[in-house]
C-alpha cells in the first residue's frame, strides 16, 4: 500500500532506506526455494508458532515466514551493534558500567520491541550505537560516517542532533591531537596553522563522505521517483513548518513520562539523572582530590568520565528537541534507549562507588582487601537494585506479547486460508480483505498472498488512508492512472472506501457477548448484516486485551496470579464470505 509520503508530488520517504531489506528479502526467498521442505517447516514452527503457507504454495511465497526472518535479521543487526557498543564501554570506560548496561539492555521492555522494528527511529538507534562505539575507541572518522548514514540514508534527518557532539568532539580531538602538538613544538612558526589544517582535514573528509552518501541516496530515489528529489529535505521542511505534525494527534508531556516508565521503569529515572550525578561526582573529586593517586590513574579516570559525558549528551539534546513537539509517539524515543541504559548504569556505578567510599567498614581494611570487598559490594548491591527493574521489564514484555499478539496470529491464519481460495468472479483478480477502524493494526503486506488485497470500509476514523501502488510506483505517471488522490493535511479521501459487497474477508474487534441486539455493534458487523451477496461466517477468533475493562496492573504487566478474574479480552475476529447468492 502506498502512503501519501511516497506520492511523487510530496516524496517524503527515501527508497534508499528500503533497498537493503529488499535485497535481504530476495536472498531469503532464493534460499527458501532451495531448502528442504522439512527445514522450511521447522523454521515456520520456530518463527510463526507453526503457521505456514499451504503445501500447494511455492516455499518462497511463504511471506509470513519471510517477514519473521526479516524481523529476526533486524534484531540480529541491532544486537551486533549493541555488542560493539558494550565492548567499547568495557574497554574504554569501565567493565562495571558495561556489565550493568548489558543487563539493562537485555531486560528492558523498550528494547524488546524497538530492536526488531523496521522504522527509521530503530535504525537510528542501531547506527548511533555503532557511531558511539567507534567514538569511544578514538576512531572519530568512522563515528562521523555512521552518523552521516543515519542522517542521510535512514530518511529521518532530525536525528542529526544526536551526532552534534560526535562531530564537535572529532573536531576538538583533531585540533588537540598529539601529532598537531608535536608539529607546533618542532616548528614554532606554524603553531597556529597546524591545528587549523587538522580541523580543515576533518571537515573536508566529512564533506566528501556526506556527498558520496547523498549521491547514492539520490540516485536510488531518482530511479524510483523518476526525478531528482531529496526526501530528507522534503520531510524536514514539512515538519519544520507550523502545524505539520500536529495533524496526526497531540499528546501531553506525560505521554513520554508514561512510556519511559513502562519501558524502563526505575532505570529510566536513573538514566535521566545520570549526567547531574556524574557532574556532582566530578565536582566532589575536584574539591577532594586524593594526592596519593597516580597521575596516570587520574588521566584514565578523566578520559573515562569524558567519554561518559559524550555518550550522555545526545540524550539530553534529543529530549530538548522532541519533548516540546505537540505530536508525540513512542518510536520517537527509540534512538535514546541505549543512552538511557548507559546512563542508568553510570548513575548506579557512581552511587555504589560513593557509598562504598563512605562506609567505615571498608575504610579500616587494607588496600587489596578493601578493593575486593568494594567489588563484591558493588556487584551484590547492583543486582539487588536492578533485579526488580529487570523482573518488571520482563513482565512488561510478556504482557505485550500475550495481550497484543492477536493481529499477527489472525493475519497468519488469513494468509493460509486466502492462499487456497479460488480467485473471485466478476472480473476481479484479487479478494479484498476489508477492515474498518482496525486498519492501523494491519501488520504488513507480507501477510497477504498475491490473490488478496487490503480494502477499507468507512469507519469513525476521519483521516487519510493509503491506497494500492500503481505499476508506475512513485513516478509522476502514477498520477494519471491512480484512482484516488493524496493530500498532505491528513484530509479524509472518500475514494479509499469499498462497499461490503466487494469484500471477501472482514476483520473486526468484537466485545464478548455482542449480538444484533447490543447497544453498540461494531461498524463492520453492521455492514455485514446488510450484505445480500453472500453468507458471512466467523473463520477465526483471537484474544486481544480489553484495556478499558482490565485493571491497570494486569494491563501493564503479565502477572501469573489472578488473571482469570481480572484480565478481560476482546475478540479479534476474521470473517469470511463463503459464497455468493443470487439477488
Amino acid at each position: 500500500m502506498q502512503t501519501w509520503e511516497y506520492a511523487p508530488q510530496y516524496a517524503l520517504r527515501t527508497y534508499a532506506y528500503l533497498l537493503p531489506m529488499a535485497a535481504v528479502a530476495q536472498s531469503y526467498r532464493f534460499l527458501l526455494d532451495r531448502l528442504p521442505l522439512s527445514v522450511v517447516e521447522s523454521l515456520s514452527r520456530l518463527l510463526l508458532h507453526g503457521a505456514a503457507a499451504p503445501s500447494s504454495f511455492p516455499l518462497s511465497d511463504n511471506k509470513p515466514l519471510l517477514f519473521a526472518m526479516l524481523r529476526g535479521t533486524l534484531a540480529l543487526v541491532s544486537s551486533l551493534s549493541e555488542l560493539s557498543f558494550l565492548r567499547a564501554v568495557r574497554d574504554e570506560i569501565s567493565p562495571r558500567v558495561a556489565r550493568w548496561t548489558a543487563f539493562l539492555q537485555l531486560t528492558a521492555a523498550g528494547n524488546f520491541h524497538a530492536c526488531a522494528a523496521y522504522l527509521p527511529s530503530s535504525t537510528v538507534m542501531t547506527l548511533w550505537q555503532c557511531s558511539a562505539a567507534n567514538q569511544f575507541r578514538g576512531k572519530h572518522g568512522r563515528a562521523v560516517v555512521w552518523g552521516l548514514v543515519a542522517v542521510l540514508a535512514a530518511g529521518w534527518p532530525f536525528c542529526a542532533v544526536l551526532f552534534v557532539s560526535t562531530g564537535v568532539w572529532a573536531l576538538w580531538t583533531a585540533y588537540r591531537s598529539k601529532a598537531t602538538r608535536e608539529i607546533c613544538d618542532e616548528r614554532n612558526s606554524v603553531r597556529r596553522v597546524a591545528p587549523v589544517c587538522a580541523v580543515a582535514s576533518v571537515l573536508v573528509r566529512t564533506l566528501l563522505h556526506a556527498s558520496w552518501i547523498q549521491a547514492v541516496v539520490m540516485a536510488v530515489d531518482y530511479f524510483h521517483y523518476g526525478k531528482m528529489v531529496s526526501p530528507a529535505w522534503n520531510i524536514f521542511f514539512y515538519n519544520a513548518r507550523a502545524g505539520g505534525d500536529e495533524l496526526y494527534g497531540i499528546e501531553p508531556l506525560s505521554y513520554y513520562v508514561k512510556n519511559l516508565a513502562l519501558n524502563f521503569n526505575f532505570a529510566a529515572a536513573l538514566g535521566l539523572f545520570s549526567l547531574p550525578i556524574l557532574a556532582l561526582k566530578l565536582s566532589f573529586r575536584k574539591l577532594c582530590n586524593n594526592r596519593h593517586e597516580l597521575a596516570e590513574a587520574n588521566d584514565l579516570a578523566r578520559r573515562a568520565d569524558c567519554l561518559k559525558i559524550l555518550g550522555l549528551v545526545p540524550m539530553y539534546i534529543w529530549l530538548a528537541v522532541v519533548l516540546p513537539r505537540p505530536h508525540k509517539e513512542e518510536r520517537f524515543l527509540f534512538p535514546i534507549y541505549p543512552m538511557i541504559s548507559f546512563g542508568a548504569a553510570i548513575a548506579m556505578d557512581e552511587i555504589l562507588s560513593a557509598s562504598a567510599f563512605l562506609m567505615p567498614a571498608f575504610a579500616s581494611k587494607k588496600r587489596g582487601e578493601r578493593g575486593r570487598l568494594e567489588s563484591d559490594y558493588r556487584f551484590i548491591a547492583g543486582l539487588l537494585a536492578f533485579c526488580p527493574s529487570a523482573i518488571v521489564s520482563v513482565s512488561r514484555s510478556m504482557a505485550l506479547h500475550h495481550h497484543y499478539h492477536a493481529p499477527l496470529d489472525l493475519y497468519q491464519r488469513l494468509f493460509a486460508h486466502s492462499s487456497q481460495v479460488p480467485p473471485p468472479s466478476g472480473g476481479r483478480d484479487k479478494h479484498y480483505v476489508c477492515t474498518g477502524g482496525e486498519w492501523y493494526r494491519f501488520p504488513s503486506s507480507f501477510f497477504l498472498p498475491p490473490t488478496a488485497q487490503l480494502g477499507f470500509l468507512k469507519s469513525s476514523f476521519g483521516g487519510q488512508l493509503p491506497q494500492p501502488f500503481t505499476p508506475y510506483g512513485s513516478k509522476a505517471q502514477s498520477l494519471d492512472v491512480q484512482s484516488g488522490r493524496f493530500n498532505d493535511v491528513n484530509r479524509e479521501e472518500m475514494d479509499r472506501y469499498l462497499s461490503i459487497e466487494d469484500c471477501t474477508y472482514v476483520i473486526e474487534m468484537v466485545s464478548p457477548g455482542t449480538s444484533a441486539h447490543s447497544d453498540e455493534i461494531p461498524e463492520c458487523l453492521q455492514y455485514m448484516a446488510t450484505d445480500t451477496t453472500g453468507s458471512w461466517s466467523l473463520l477465526s477468533s483471537f484474544r486481544y486485551l480489553d484495556a478499558e475493562s482490565t485493571p491497570a496492573l494486569h494491563r501493564i504487566l503479565y502477572l501469573p496470579f489472578g488473571r482469570e478474574n481480572n484480565v478481560v479480552y476482546k475478540e479479534y475476529n476474521l470473517y469470511f464470505k463463503s459464497q455468493s447468492v443470487d439477488r
